[in-house]
């Protein structure tokens, strides 16, 4: 296959990866590469640009297996990561680390210990029983994520739910708890398996589970590594049935990171001592334009129903000047062209009906609307009509 130029970087990426892949050989441990590395792979597609891209996927008993083979190698210039050593750790998952290299975003002080470039080792959960128990993991595991991915804003009752509960037990000792949720979770229990899924910060992604019952072998940039054996189903449910023709990689540097093969991650956090005060500004700066932003957006909301207001008057004005005429086509049964009257008057109802409100031009008006309702069969919004007469 052919092998593309890589900068330090890729390179980097590519021998971190080959370091994991030994010590899965020498430990008898199951890994998959990530979908794109895959695709990368299969196709002949060039080595990711993005050193965010580097992934691997691994079962949670196999992770623990990694873990303790990597507590047994010697004198590795490598960190290993996760919520079991770091109380900061954004989520359930490996991090292996170069500590000779830097990886460093401006609002991720303080998150990783070693900010270096690294291979995520993400975990193929599945549902497992007691039902409590799994819910119970999957609550603290969804709460320490927005907590500690910077994402800790409740829209619902689920999220205020699992943020809180976190926050509670947080009382304890954020530390003990984060030890506690990896170890529930590594040694969550994986018996007669339907589906896999893999959880990142934004998106949720489901394998069936015969996807990964055997692994094949390919060659990347000359190297040699482990994926699913059904690998065109493994890429269709990461890319869709027409991946062969996904759009080439669109990697641009963000200028809030900075990455290097060459800088040790340590020294750099050393001599830059003003790194904690400048995110401190930043994440200040952050909520302060958050705040702004949601008055913005309650002012638009106002003004959006104030123009509303406005429609319905006029609107109301219309069919009030219609009535004699709408009670001799309801009179007379014509409701093919009720329909055609009506029309304007459904969709003002239907916006109403998003504010828990509904339009009511004149009441005589209002009665022959859900009267023809009745006659036509709109059964569904006949009832939501009934419920604010």
């Amino acid at each position: 296959m052919r092998q593309s130029v890589l900068n330090r970087e890729q390179q980097k990426v590519l021998e971190l990866l080959k370091e994991i892949d030994i010590i899965c050989r020498k430990n008898k441990i199951t890994y998959f590469l990530s979908p794109y590395f895959t695709l990368c792979a299969v196709t002949g597609r060039p080595f990711p640009m993005n050193p965010m891209t580097g992934a691997v996927y691994m079962k949670p008993a196999d992770m623990e297996r990694f873990k303790n083979a990597f507590e047994e190698e010697p004198g590795l210039r490598r960190a290993l990561e996760s919520m079991d050593n770091n109380k900061h750790f954004p989520n359930f998952h490996l991090r292996y680390t170069d500590k000779d290299t830097l990886f460093y975003r401006l609002d991720d002080y303080g998150k990783y210990q070693h900010p270096g470039m690294a291979v995520n080792i993400l975990p193929l959960q599945c549902e497992y029983g007691p039902k409590w128990k799994y819910f119970w993991n999957r609550m603290l595991e969804e709460g320490w994520k927005k907590i500690n991915g910077k994402n800790s804003r409740w829209k619902t009752k689920r999220d205020f739910m699992c943020i809180w509960t976190v926050r509670f037990l947080s009382l304890c000792g954020r530390e003990w708890l984060g030890k506690r949720i990896f170890r529930d979770l590594i040694h969550q229990p994986q018996e007669e398996v339907k589906t896999y899924v893999v959880r990142t910060m934004n998106k949720n992604t489901y394998y069936p589970a015969y996807v990964f019952e055997e692994s094949l072998e390919v060659e990347l940039e000359g190297e040699r590594f482990f994926v699913p054996g059904d690998t065109d189903k493994y890429l269709t449910v990461a890319f869709g049935k027409k991946y062969q023709n996904k759009g080439p990689e669109n990697y641009h540097p963000s200028p809030v990171v900075m990455c290097s093969a060459l800088i040790p991650c340590e020294e750099f956090m050393q001599q830059s001592k003003e790194l904690k005060k400048l995110a401190a500004s930043r994440r200040k700066r952050a909520r302060r334009t958050d705040f702004g932003m949601s008055y913005k957006k309650y002012f638009n909301k106002c003004w959006d129903y104030a123009e509303f207001c406005g429609k319905k008057y006029t609107c109301a004005r219309a069919y009030r000047q219609k009535l004699d005429y709408i009670r001799n086509l309801y009179k007379n049964a014509d409701y093919v062209q009720l329909e055609n009257v009506f029309s304007e008057y459904t969709n003002v109802m239907n916006k109403c009906l998003k504010y828990d409100e509904i339009f009511e031009a004149d009441p005589e008006i209002l009665d022959l609307y859900m009267q023809y309702l009745e006659k036509t069969g709109r059964i569904p919004l006949l009832e939501k009509v009934k419920k604010y007469v």
